[in-house]
């Protein structure tokens, strides 16, 4: 190919800044993607996430018998399960709000719930954390968080399968499930309690019942604000659109 400005020819013909031996772009991608997946970082996440999903299924198929041998080495698999409740429940809501064709759709529909379902979870942790010192109950607190965090396998289960029934349009179907994978937040924190020695505190004031009642009621405050909120803010996007001409 000759130059047009009259110097030597271009021995490349894909242009004058492609020199011969230098890389293809689809290679250079490769051996970016190849350095990526050798990162070490990247390895110790691959690692983490299949060892989590194998204590996953695990779990799914036994949740109760698992919880009650799960030593304290599961911590993080327990922390890993309820950031996806977390995260999954905010999503659920995100879809809905695109679903409904809400404005402003990240802070009310994704921030708000992603925030208050980790306030929920945290308060249901700190709850049982609560009753089981006004018990004088000897306890190990990061096997407390194991055990309800092990408990909420089926929760993320049923948010997963909520999220794939609100895509094909199964509403009611959809908030049913999204209702018992909030259940599993009480079920989890009662089950849990109940693995310790209760009621042995001489002279207490409360009784353990009405401590349990207080920690499921402070615990259902928060979720109760979670879906009342959303509500709200899904319902004044809906208006504002209305009022858009």
């Amino acid at each position: 190919m000759n130059n047009p400005e009259g110097g030597t020819p271009f021995k490349n013909p894909e242009g004058p800044h492609h020199e011969p031996g230098q890389p293809q772009p689809q290679r250079k991608v490769s051996e970016q993607w190849n350095n990526l997946l050798q990162d070490e970082r990247v390895q110790q996440a691959q690692a983490v996430g299949k060892q989590y999903w194998s204590f996953y299924l695990r779990v799914l198929v036994r949740p109760y018998s698992t919880m009650k041998e799960i030593p304290v080495a599961h911590f993080m698999n327990s922390l890993i399960t309820m950031g996806l409740t977390a995260i999954l429940t905010a999503l659920y809501f995100l879809i809905l709000f695109i679903k409904w064709d809400v404005s402003a759709i990240f802070g009310p529909g994704f921030l708000k719930p992603l925030l208050l379902t980790a306030a929920g979870l945290a308060v249901a942790c700190g709850a049982a954390y609560a009753v089981l010192r006004l018990e004088k109950a000897s306890f190990d607190f990061k096997l407390l968080i194991t055990r309800m965090g092990t408990l909420l396998v089926p929760a993320v289960a049923l948010l997963v399968l909520a999220i794939l029934t609100l895509l094909v349009s199964l509403h009611s179907f959809s908030s049913t499930l999204l209702t018992l994978s909030f259940l599993f937040v009480f079920i989890s924190m009662n089950t849990v309690l109940f693995q310790y020695p209760l009621n042995t505190a001489a002279g207490r004031r409360i009784d353990t019942l009405y401590l349990i009642a207080i920690a499921n009621i402070v615990t259902g405050y928060i979720f109760y604000q979670l879906i009342t909120s959303v509500i709200a803010g899904a319902a004044y996007g809906l208006i504002s659109n209305s009022f858009k001409f």
